[in-house]
């Protein structure tokens, strides 16, 4: 194990990143979320939900390559606040109105800039529903959405097709969908496309080759995965200029 995990340690170690700031949002539920802020003069805000398992050093170097090139990242661990376990179920337990105070708050520092929101696997839930509550609150949909193998279907049977959580079929925004071609929801990625799309959204799907769900994070990462987690940054910065592009004038 360790050795799998040290070639993930040296690439995210041997690059600086930029430093973060810690800010901290108290929220209608009394929880006080933490942020790691890398902050940038100018450019899109990026509300980042990290992974499940808190977050990871890929991200962290993401974040810091991505204020870099020019965008204002805000990395957040979403469960530890409230104390949940690292498990699927405890995504539901986080409530809307803490999600859209915080994505509010960041926001209102820099009202005139394109907000963008980032998650994977279950946590996709969190940033679909932080953006359709201050849709539905306030008329304003982010500019995009970036979703890395988004698992946004409840518990599957085995044999039977996936059940998709409620916002799948609310959310109406731009989504990007990056699916590693060994992800446990490729064999559905068509079957969510057209769900979201149906729902009001514009989906631009992506196929990661030769990469597995939590590609960026694992410790039996291959030397792909490992390259392609050094890189997490330049994925998002991608991924997200076709939203950018959209409201350039």
């Amino acid at each position: 194990m360790l050795r799998n995990l040290l070639p993930i340690l040296m690439m995210c170690l041997g690059t600086p990143a930029l430093a973060s700031t810690p800010v901290a949002i108290t929220l209608p539920s009394g929880i006080e979320v933490l942020s790691k802020h890398y902050p940038s003069e100018q450019g899109p805000i990026l509300a980042w939900f990290s992974g499940q398992q808190g977050v990871s050093l890929a991200e962290e170097k993401a974040a810091g390559d991505l204020a870099a090139k020019g965008a204002d990242v805000w990395l957040t661990d979403w469960l530890a606040p409230y104390f949940l376990p690292q498990l699927p179920g405890s995504v539901a337990q986080i409530p809307d109105a803490d999600l859209a105070t915080w994505l509010e708050a960041i926001r209102k520092r820099q009202p005139d800039r394109p907000l963008v929101l980032v998650a994977s696997g279950h946590m996709a839930d969190l940033a679909l529903r932080a953006g359709k509550r201050i849709q539905d609150q306030s008329g304003d949909t982010p500019t995009g959405s970036i979703l890395f193998f988004p698992l946004l279907y409840r518990d599957l049977e085995a044999g039977s097709e996936p059940d998709y959580v409620p916002v799948v079929h609310q959310t109406r925004m731009p989504l990007a969908l990056l699916v590693p071609s060994q992800s446990a929801g490729f064999w559905w990625q068509d079957r969510l496309k057209a769900h979201l799309e149906e729902a009001g959204s514009q989906v631009h799907l992506s196929v990661l080759k030769g990469l597995r769900d939590g590609f960026f994070r694992r410790g039996d990462a291959t030397p792909q995965e490992q390259e392609a987690g050094a890189r997490l940054g330049d994925m998002v910065w991608d991924a997200m200029q076709a939203f950018l592009k959209e409201i350039r004038p």
